[in-house]
């Protein structure tokens, strides 16, 4: 496959490069409402759009992309809504164990006459009765989910051996095709890892540039490629919001 038709056509998209320079910072945050930044995860800046690269090095590629079966993709997701399941029910257990242990060392130090001693013995009789109920269930929602695991593993593992032996056929010369397409630009690629603020950045003159990272979080992982048009004092915060969540079959190849 020629490099030329490769890059000649994703500089046709590509806008003319700024000359101003200044730094890039952007912000990794985590899921959920806490957001609590996540540090060392790569973050790289590029002066193209990955995605479109790959999207053409697809087109060119001498035999189509391997697809998924459904029903195995089917049974993917269903395996993952019982981990999902399983993981709730170890979290409410462990809670429990932990109000357990709580209650434990308080009755410790209270003399068994006193009335605030009878109170917190009878709740620890309670948890007690919840938590065996609570384990059998953690129990059975495990068993249900490695049950299901097993049973998809190995087409799991069949078609990723197909998958990765199309990739890297078709995207063997990638490396090639990027020094090529970053001579052209004038720019290299940039990486930083994030702190323990969940933040990293980079020296970038013009623009626009293009901010690369992922992240595997319990959902699936998180994948970003943020464009933005060149140096700025704000900071750009990449969360849930502005990623994409992959999920299935792929994601484990």
């Amino acid at each position: 496959m020629s490099k030329l038709r490769l890059v000649i056509p994703l500089l046709a998209t590509l806008p003319l490069l700024a000359a101003c320079g200044g730094r890039i910072t952007v912000q990794v945050l985590a899921e959920g409402a806490e957001a609590e930044p996540v540090d060392d995860v790569e973050v790289q800046f590029l002066p193209f759009d990955r995605d479109s690269l790959f999207a053409v090095m697809i087109s060119q590629a001498s035999t189509p992309e391997p697809a998924v079966p459904a029903d195995l993709e089917e049974a993917a997701d269903t395996e993952r809504e019982l981990r999902d399941v399983w993981s709730a029910a170890e979290s409410v257990w462990n809670n429990v164990r932990d109000s357990m242990r709580t209650i434990n060392a308080r009755l410790e130090n209270l003399d068994q006459r006193s009335v605030d001693y009878r109170r917190l013995f009878d709740r620890f009789g309670d948890l007690e009765t919840q938590e065996r109920s609570l384990n059998r269930q953690r129990q059975s929602a495990f068993d249900r989910f490695n049950e299901m695991q097993l049973a998809t593993q190995q087409r799991v593992d069949s078609i990723c051996i197909v998958i990765d032996s199309w990739e890297e056929a078709t995207f063997a010369n990638y490396g090639d095709v990027e020094e090529d397409l970053l001579a052209a630009l004038g720019q290299e690629v940039m990486a930083d890892t994030t702190d323990a603020d969940g933040v990293a950045s980079e020296s970038a003159s013009g623009g626009p540039w293009w901010v690369h990272a992922r992240m595997n979080t319990a959902a699936g992982e998180l994948y970003w490629n943020v464009v933005v048009e060149g140096a700025s004092s704000d900071t750009l915060r990449l969360q849930r919001e502005n990623a994409d969540l992959r999920q299935g079959v792929r994601q484990r190849c």
